[in-house]
């Protein structure tokens, strides 16, 4: 880096502010795929895709904003801004999640698809 002291608590906000785009892009597409009303396994290949996609995203900013110099201040910043985020509007993503659910098993209930299939046989 050619200037290491020159605005390193910018760099700490934008990562931190980084962090909280990711996890609320994390959010949205939790409550879209109803990740809770999953398998396990399709919810941890859903939580291996995106943390894979935020630390790739993450070695990005570090070379954009870092010159790529190694910081363990800015990837602290990162995962401050995702968990703070995480847990701050858990219950929200949670409420938004089981609002989500609801609206598409009144929409598409599970016996009336297999019943109307039926009907247009007869």
């Amino acid at each position: 880096m050619i200037f290491s002291t020159l605005k390193q608590f910018n760099c700490f906000l934008i990562f931190i502010f980084f962090g909280i785009i990711c996890c609320l892009i994390y959010n949205i597409f939790s409550i879209i795929f109803l990740k809770n009303f999953q398998k396990k396994s399709k919810n941890i290949a859903f939580d291996t895709f995106f943390y894979g996609f935020f630390n790739i995203f993450l070695v990005f900013l570090i070379n954009l904003f870092n010159f790529g110099k190694f910081s363990f201040a800015l990837i602290f910043a990162f995962y401050i801004g995702f968990l703070l985020n995480k847990f701050m509007f858990n219950k929200l993503v949670v409420f938004f999640e089981n609002k989500w659910y609801n609206l598409l098993t009144r929409l598409f209930p599970k016996g009336e698809k297999h019943n109307a299939s039926k009907s247009k046989k007869s």
